[in-house]
C-alpha cells in the first residue's frame, strides 16, 4: 500500500470530476503519535483476528490459510521492501528513461531508479510478498494506522489466494494490462481499508489521519513517477466502487476473473462492461536501435499531453482513444525518439486528438513532430 502524495493528487485531475473515496494511506513512516483512548493501540495478536474478519466480511470471501504479518520499523522496512524490489536490470533502466525522456515527461539524464525508490520508500506503508506470502507493515505497534494499513494488505493476501494476484503474462507487450490489473487489486484494498477505518471511533480516526504524517513530494522526484505510482490508487476505487455497486463482491470476483485490460476501461466504465478492448497496432518502425516497445495508452497519452496542454483539450483527446504502439530508439549519447501510431474509435475523435498534437508539436521546441493523420496518426517526439 501506498500513500498517495498530496502532490501527485492536486496535478492528475486524471479523470475530469473524479472522486475516488480515501486516496490516502494510513500509516507514517515511524509512529510517533500518543495514545488518547482506550483502542488507540492493540497487541498484534488482538488485532489481527478482528481485522482479518473484518475483512473477510467486507469481500465475502474466508481465507483459505492464515496470514503472517510483521511489524517493521522504519530502517527494517525499508530494507525488506527494497530486497523485495530486486534490482533491475540495465536494458529496463533505459527502457523506462528512454520512453520517458523522449516523451518530455523526465531529464534524459535523471536517475530514474532513484526517483523511483525515493518515492516508494518515502510513500509505501505495507506490502504484500507474493513469494513468502507474508504482509510486512511499517510501524512497531498496532495503532489505528497501522490497523488500517493491515485491513488494506489483508485484501490483497485473501485475494491471492482465491485469484492469483501475481500474474507476470499481463507485462507482455502490453503495460496497460498490467497497469489495470493493479488499479483493480489496489482499489479493491482500498475499499476494504476505507470501509475498514469507517469503524473506528472518532478518536482513532484521527490518530491514523496524524499518523499519515507529511504528504508533501519527496524533493527532486518528477511529477510524473508521482503520477504513475498514484494512478492505481486515484482510478482504482472508484472503479470497484462502481462494480460493487452494480452487483456487490460477486461483480468484484468476475472482474478478477476478467480484470480490466486498458486505463481507458477503467475510467470509461462502458467501456469494460461492454468488452470494448484496445485495438491491435502494429508497432511502428524505428530509426535507431530500438530500445524498447509497447502502448502508452490512454493514460499514457494523457499524461504526455497534459505536459503542454490545458486539461480540458488533453481529455479531449484522449476521449476517443482506441488502441497505439510505440517503439522507442537511441538517438544519440543519453538522447532517444519515440514513435506512437494512436487509432481512434470513430471520425470525430481523430480530428481532436490531431488538434491537440498539432498543439503539443508546436510547443515541443521542435523535438516532435506529426507524421501522419486520419484513421491512424502518428507523431515522433525525442529528448532534449
Amino acid at each position: 500500500m501506498r500513500r498517495v502524495l498530496a502532490a501527485a493528487l492536486a496535478a492528475a485531475v486524471i479523470v475530469t470530476g473524479c472522486t475516488t473515496g480515501s486516496g490516502r494511506g494510513a500509516a507514517t513512516p515511524t509512529p510517533t503519535v500518543t495514545a488518547t483512548g482506550p483502542t488507540a493501540v492493540q497487541p498484534l495478536k488482538v488485532a489481527l483476528p478482528a481485522i482479518e474478519r473484518f475483512v473477510e466480511k467486507e469481500r465475502g470471501l474466508r481465507f483459505k490459510h492464515s496470514v503472517k504479518v510483521k511489524l517493521l520499523g522504519e530502517r527494517a522496512f525499508v530494507a525488506k521492501l527494497r530486497k523485495g524490489e530486486g534490482q533491475p536490470k540495465p536494458a529496463e533502466v533505459e527502457q523506462l528513461t528512454a520512453t520517458l525522456a523522449a516523451l518530455g515527461l523526465i531529464s534524459p539524464r535523471l536517475d530514474v531508479v532513484k526517483a523511483f525508490r525515493t518515492a516508494y520508500d518515502v510513500g509505501t506503508l505495507g506490502f504484500y510478498d507474493f513469494k513468502d506470502k507474508r504482509l510486512y507493515v511499517r510501524g512497531t505497534r498496532a495503532t489505528p494506522g497501522v490497523r488500517a494499513v493491515l485491513s488494506h494488505e489483508l485484501t490483497h493476501a485473501l485475494d491471492d489466494q482465491w485469484f492469483g494476484l501475481r500474474r507476470p503474462e499481463l507485462r507482455k507487450d502490453n503495460q496497460e494490462k498490467d497497469l489495470a490489473f493493479t488499479a483493480l487489486s489496489e482499489g479493491d484494498a482500498e475499499r476494504t481499508r476505507v470501509a475498514y477505518e469507517a469503524t473506528l471511533t472518532k478518536a482513532d480516526r484521527k490518530i491514523a489521519q496524524r499518523e499519515e504524517g507529511d504528504q508533501s513530494a519527496p524533493p527532486h522526484v518528477p511529477q510524473v513517477v508521482l503520477l504513475l505510482i498514484a494512478f492505481p490508487y486515484i482510478v482504482g476505487p472508484r472503479f470497484v466502487n462502481t462494480l460493487f455497486a452494480r452487483g456487490g463482491t460477486k461483480e468484484i470476483d468476475r472482474a478478477f476473473r476478467n480484470p480490466p485490460v486498458s486505463s481507458e476501461q477503467l475510467i470509461d466504465f462502458d467501456s469494460y462492461f461492454t468488452h470494448d478492448a484496445p485495438k491491435h497496432v502494429a508497432t511502428p518502425a524505428a530509426d535507431g536501435v530500438r530500445v524498447d516497445h509497447s502502448d502508452l495508452g490512454y493514460i499514457g497519452l494523457l499524461l504526455m499531453l497534459q505536459k503542454k496542454l490545458d486539461q480540458a483539450t488533453a481529455h479531449a483527446a484522449v476521449a476517443g482513444w482506441g488502441g497505439d504502439q510505440y517503439v522507442t530508439w537511441r538517438a544519440g549519447d543519453h538522447r532517444w525518439c519515440l514513435r506512437d501510431t494512436v487509432v481512434t474509435d470513430y471520425g470525430f475523435a481523430s480530428q481532436q486528438l490531431e488538434r491537440a498534437l498539432r498543439q503539443w508539436v508546436d510547443r515541443s521546441n521542435g523535438r516532435a513532430r506529426l507524421e501522419s493523420t486520419g484513421a491512424r496518426t502518428t507523431f515522433v517526439s525525442c529528448s532534449s
